[in-house]
């Protein structure tokens, strides 16, 4: 089985003014990521892995909390 390259890995650029909290577990590890959350905000997502469907960088981004951060969602 070979595997597709992702035509958006490796090119996510940081918005201006925004914060990068790194890897996390899961959406709740952070303060700032349960208190954006808490207030209703969605998170919008930007797959940034090598390959499509593998998941291995997915960045969450809050805009109106200006904060995103990475999660490895693969097995």
């Amino acid at each position: 089985m070979s595997r597709e390259r992702n035509p958006n890995a490796g090119k996510f650029v940081a918005p201006d003014g925004y914060k990068d909290l790194g890897w996390q577990k899961h959406r709740g590890n952070s303060i700032e990521i349960h208190d954006a959350l808490y207030m209703g905000y969605k998170p919008r997502q930007f797959d940034n892995s090598t390959y499509l469907n593998r998941c291995t960088d997915v960045i969450y981004i809050i805009d109106e909390a200006k904060i995103f951060w990475h999660i490895d969602m693969s097995d």
